[in-house]
């Protein structure tokens, strides 16, 4: 008796087994194409294909490069300034009064930096300036990103300087408008703008 019941157990174990392979194989086969979408037998004319788009360019152009040596006259001012130890306000005076050379946005930049890092606005509004895409200032090497601007503009704004509200409002019109059409890092911004 004992493997009879041994013998019928082991069956019963087999029969289980056998049958619920077959219905996860049949699950399978009935539904393996469930969920995915046909696609059509031949290529439709009306879709492009991706290697026909146009390419799309970038949503910010990257500044040009620099046109000077690395060890400009007036870029070399700047930076030896910095290595002495100006002040902020001196920074921010010097900025404004570098000669017009090729050099002379990216000295002021470093400058200016400085001065706004130092908790200057009038210098945060500026280094805003040279990052903001809205406006058509020259900005050196230095590449307009709107996050920036809006990061230095705030900067401003907290530090008194009135005229930051009004770049921090041209700036979302820009953002606005750029992220309508596309524009990942508009986008962005837009979502985190309080």
């Amino acid at each position: 008796m004992p493997n009879q019941m041994r013998r019928s157990s082991f069956l019963w174990k087999a029969i289980t087994a056998i049958s619920l392979v077959a219905v996860i194989g049949a699950g399978y086969w009935l539904f393996k194409d469930h969920g995915k979408e046909t696609l059509p037998s031949a290529p439709s004319p009306s879709l492009p294909k991706m290697a026909n788009l146009p390419r799309k360019e970038p949503e910010i152009k990257p500044p040009p490069k620099p046109t000077y040596a690395p060890d400009a006259p007036v870029l070399e001012q700047a930076r030896q300034a910095l290595r002495e130890g100006i002040t902020p306000a001196g920074a921010l005076a010097m900025a404004a009064a570098l000669p017009e050379k090729p050099e002379r946005a990216d000295a002021a930049f470093l400058l200016l930096e400085y001065a706004a890092e130092s908790g200057n606005a009038e210098a945060a509004l500026a280094v805003g300036e040279y990052y903001d895409p809205s406006l058509d200032l020259p900005s050196g090497s230095i590449r307009k990103h709107p996050a920036h601007a809006f990061e230095w503009y705030q900067i401003a704004l907290a530090g008194g300087h009135a005229e930051s509200r009004d770049r921090l409002a041209d700036l979302r019109r820009w953002v606005v408008a750029s992220a309508e059409t596309g524009a990942a890092d508009a986008k962005a911004l837009l979502e985190t703008w309080p």
